[in-house]
This record gives C-alpha cells, structure tokens and sequence, in this order.
C-alpha cells in the first residue's frame, strides 16, 4: 500500500499540471531564455482602410496646401472613427484620390511604400521639393467575439496590435474558452480566411496571426462542456413541455382502458 501512495500522488500531480496547461499562455516557452519573434509586423493597406496622410516640408506654405483638405463626405461614411483630422478612404479599386496628384493606387502597400510613392509623385510634379510624407492607418479595428469577459469591436491607435493585446482589452477568455484553437477569420481581397492559434504554444508568435490586421475577427470557441450547459439551459422548458405532454398521452391511454365511459365500469 505505501508503494502506491507515490505513484498515486504523481498521478494527482499530472493531471492537477495538465489542467492548468490548457489556460496557460505559451507554456512550452522556455524559461529563462530569451525567445526571438520571427513573425514582423505589416501595415498592408486594404480596400475600404482610411488614412491619415500628412505632408512636411522647409517651405511650410507648399505643404499647406496638402494638409488643409478637410474631407467630411469621406468622414461620414465611417462614424466610429475617432477623430476629427482628415482622411482618404481606400476604394474598393485600391487607389485613393489625393488633392493635385489624382489618383494613387494604394491597397497592398505598406504605409512606409505608399509614402515613398507619394513623396515621389510631389516631386516629379514639381509641387514640392523637398517632401516627407507621413501615412498612417486611422480605423484600424478587430472585433473579439465568442467565450471571452467581453466581446467587441476594439480600435486600435498606430495600426499596430498582436491577439493578445486584443484579447486583453476583452478582458480575457474565460475558463469555458478553449485556448488551443482559438479561431481568426481575415479579410482578404473578395475572400475571407479562416484559420486558428494555439495561445498554449510558443508556435503562436512564429503564426501570421500573431499581429493582426484591421478587420480581423477572433472568435474563442466554448469548450463541449459550456456548450452541454448552454444547450440544457436553453432546451429545458421544452423538455418540461414534452414531459406534460407525455404524461396526458398516457393518462389518456390508461383512462380508455380501464374505464369504459357507457357503463360506468371498470374493467
């Protein structure tokens, strides 16, 4: 008997570290030990993304003209944007139309290639010698949906954001989210891709997802336990409906077979 006390306080002990595994973030990390991220970030520039595009020169009056433009049509088609600074929305050709310049074709570029492109277009035009443009994208946003303290649409200032500030901001998933395969559906072009992370592993920083894009969705899976409560919660008045209904059926039958209405007597 005391030979199997140790096994079986071993067997306790895994299994107690098994559980907590599945809630922990990156538990297979070393410890210790610096771990480089290979994954880098990138500012792709989609249609239907607004941009703030700023101009700076020595001669501040021919950048003025650039940076006045006040585009309210353009700020009313998105009215969560949280600001008041002028942008261009990225149409769904890909090109935005800039004052002067015309037209500029900017979905997928980077922000730091399309201010290239830019500065480039004002020179050869002439319209200003010496220009640095700024670009930077203004409504970036994912929305955290699914077992998580609380799901919603997260603006994110910069353009920048990996999945688990996002799931921060959301509080969280909660102990009836399932960790390891944690859903990301990505817009794409005409196409949307779904794929998912394992928050558990270190495989997560090496994953595509692990820096977001704006308008990607993150859905956090309920475990099959919470998906038994909700299903119970949500059926158990029909269950109790049925019940009644059983139970009338077989009065019914018995109050025919034993009793005999005509005579008035039981068989």
């Amino acid at each position: 008997m005391k030979n199997l006390l140790p096994i079986v306080v071993a067997a306790v002990l895994c299994a107690a570290c098994s559980k907590q595994a599945r809630f922990a973030y990156v538990s297979d990390a070393p410890r210790d030990k610096a771990m480089p991220i290979e994954q880098t970030y990138s500012d792709t520039i989609s249609a239907g993304d607004m941009l703030y595009i700023n101009v700076y020169s020595q001669n501040a009056e021919s950048a003025a003209s650039f940076n006045t433009r006040r585009t309210a049509a353009t700020l009313n088609q998105h009215k969560n944007l949280q600001t008041s600074q002028p942008g261009y929305l990225v149409s769904q050709s890909g090109d935005i139309v800039y004052p002067v310049v015309g037209r500029v074709a900017a979905a997928g570029l980077t922000c730091s290639q399309l201010e290239r492109e830019m500065e480039q277009r004002l020179v050869e035009g002439n319209y200003i010698a010496d220009p640095i443009v700024s670009v930077s994208l203004m409504n970036f946003h994912v929305t955290v949906v699914g077992e998580v303290q609380r799901p919603q649409t997260l603006a994110f200032n910069g353009g920048r954001a990996t999945i688990l500030e996002a799931l921060a901001r959301c509080g969280d998933i909660t102990m009836n989210g399932i960790h390891t395969n944690v859903k990301i559906i990505r817009p794409d072009g005409r196409r949307d891709i779904v794929d998912s992370v394992d928050l558990t592993s270190r495989s997560l920083f090496d994953s595509p997802y692990y820096y977001l894009r704006s308008g990607d969705i993150i859905y956090v899976e309920p475990t099959e336990k919470r998906k038994r409560i909700a299903y119970r919660d949500e059926d158990w008045p029909q269950y109790i409906s049925i019940g009644v209904s059983s139970l009338r059926i077989a009065y019914s039958m018995v109050y025919r077979y034993f009793y005999n209405p005509r005579t008035k007597i039981t068989r």
